[in-house]
């Protein structure tokens, strides 16, 4: 599930199970994972991305109920402290940008990203010979977030807004400025234009999150960032597009 209702992303390999995002009520997560016959008994840890209310609401609650580590970089453990209640001795780690993080055979990489949080990320999931990046919240698409997200196998990147509904739409201009501004969200047109820069040979699905509720459409979305692809030649035929939902759990993408 994905949006400003919340948000997590689970990802499995053959060995760990983890969370990346816990941005709903843990009850919630814990039975949308088992709608896809998912036990959050076995879940390994929660990996955050920065300290925004709709990525760790529920963070604090499923560690407490499962006896979960989470992981957050020394920014987002500020930030978030006040947000996710106590956390049980032992379970508090932190994750230095530009170092792995191991979880058994998965390796997670940060990257940072442009948003108005403390020391937000993204991430390079490897394991075995596949790679998922996930870059949900970011005001601008970087050179650096281009070169570490390039040719993987699997993209989920933000695709927040229309740019025209969100001018038009009722949100306040403060808030419409954020937004739009380069430490806010990623348009349809903007992640159309990143994603024209990275998908390569490898790449077989792309993944639209984050969309916004007021300002943007599914199906705007998807014909958005199409449209930036086609102009710009780039060969769609054997890449699965698609948009991530928001109140409901996606379907489960296997790219062994």
């Amino acid at each position: 599930m994905s949006g400003s209702s919340g948000n997590a992303i689970y990802i499995e390999t053959a060995k760990a199970k983890f969370l990346i995002d816990a941005g709903a009520p843990g009850k919630r997560i814990a039975q949308a994972l088992q709608s896809l016959d998912i036990d959050a008994r076995e879940l390994d840890a929660v990996v955050i991305t920065h300290a925004h209310r709709d990525h760790v609401c529920g963070a604090g609650v499923i560690s407490r109920r499962y006896n979960l580590p989470l992981y957050a970089t020394a920014g987002t453990w500020q930030e978030m402290s006040g947000l996710i209640g106590e956390v049980k001795p032992g379970l508090t780690f932190f994750i230095e940008k530009e170092q792995c993080l191991q979880l058994k055979d998965a390796v997670i990489e940060p990257f940072s990203v442009s948003h108005d949080a403390l020391d937000p990320v993204g991430f390079v999931i490897s394991s075995e010979s596949r790679r998922v990046g996930i870059a949900t919240d970011c005001g601008v698409f970087t050179a650096k977030m281009g070169a570490k997200l390039a040719n993987l196998d699997c993209l989920i990147l933000e695709a927040n807004h229309d740019i025209e509904m969100l001018h038009k739409g009722p949100y306040p201009w403060p808030l419409k400025k954020r937004i739009a501004g380069a430490t806010g969200h990623l348009s349809n047109a903007g992640a159309g234009q990143a994603l024209s820069k990275i998908i390569g040979e490898r790449t077989r699905n792309v993944i639209l999150a984050h969309l916004s509720e007021q300002n943007n459409l599914p199906e705007l979305a998807l014909e958005t960032v199409q449209s930036v692809l086609e102009e710009s030649r780039v060969n769609l035929q054997e890449v699965k597009l698609s948009v991530a939902p928001r109140h409901r759990p996606g379907y489960c993408l296997n790219i062994g």
